[in-house]
């Protein structure tokens, strides 16, 4: 696997490979990468800076949205769908289950909690200004996780090890968590009250897949600059 980070890249990918162009911390570039790295594919990835957005990155985002997926004249744009397409065509290790109904369950779940994350989003945007009504949405939210774990019985969504439905959520949370520590009233949701999504969020914070994409102290620092306007998409490098 090949990274880089620059506005200056070597324009002309690797014939055959895929390129995902993405913007550090973004969580939905977060999610594609955590894809890849969970199924070791092979890939080179390309970080946008929206400090100094370069000319040529209207040429490679179709919709000037990241993420977007690469591979000779394949482009394929939105995380959700590039994660879909990696596990059609690199269905070694699965993460999804190979289990119509199994899958089905997955879909319909992601379809429930990915919007349920939405107000994390709004409250980064937002920088916190006016935004407590977004923070008590998503914690008015958590009983969904907390219900869904509790239903499947297993200390992931996906079963005994994580797989497709924590990756898309995990780096939502992540964010979240990095909220939580900058603006110390806003809480995460209890240990007390959900025990078990309280639980996941500690495993999927250790897990090598998400260590290896997703840097808490840089993510910290990220979102301190970005609160305080002036985003430093650097952050750790």
């Amino acid at each position: 696997m090949t990274r880089e980070h620059t506005n200056c890249m070597r324009f002309l990918a690797t014939p055959g490979k895929l390129r995902l162009y993405s913007v550090r911390f973004c969580p939905f570039a977060q999610r594609v990468l955590l894809m890849l790295t969970a199924k070791n594919i092979d890939h080179e990835a390309i970080s946008i800076s929206l400090n100094t957005r370069p000319e040529w990155s209207t040429k490679v985002l179709p919709a000037r949205t990241v993420p977007v997926l690469h591979q000779d004249s394949m482009v394929i744009s939105g995380s959700m769908a590039i994660a879909e397409y990696l596990e059609e065509v690199y269905p070694s290790p699965r993460l999804l289950s190979s289990d119509p109904y199994r899958k089905a369950l997955d879909r319909s779940f992601l379809d429930l909690s990915l919007p349920a994350l939405d107000p994390v989003l709004k409250f980064y945007f937002k920088k916190g200004v006016n935004a407590d009504s977004d923070w008590s949405a998503f914690l008015a939210k958590a009983s969904i996780f907390e219900k869904e774990l509790g239903i499947r019985k297993t200390p992931y969504f996906s079963g005994e090890k994580p797989g497709f439905v924590d990756f898309a959520n995990w780096p939502t949370f992540s964010m979240a968590l990095g909220l939580s520590t900058f603006f110390e009233a806003q809480k995460m949701p209890s240990q007390e009250e959900y025990p078990l999504l309280h639980r996941w969020c500690e495993i999927m914070r250790q897990d090598p897949v998400v260590t290896s994409v997703i840097n808490e102290s840089n993510t910290l620092e990220f979102i301190r600059t970005a609160m305080l306007g002036d985003t430093n998409f650097d952050a750790g490098l």
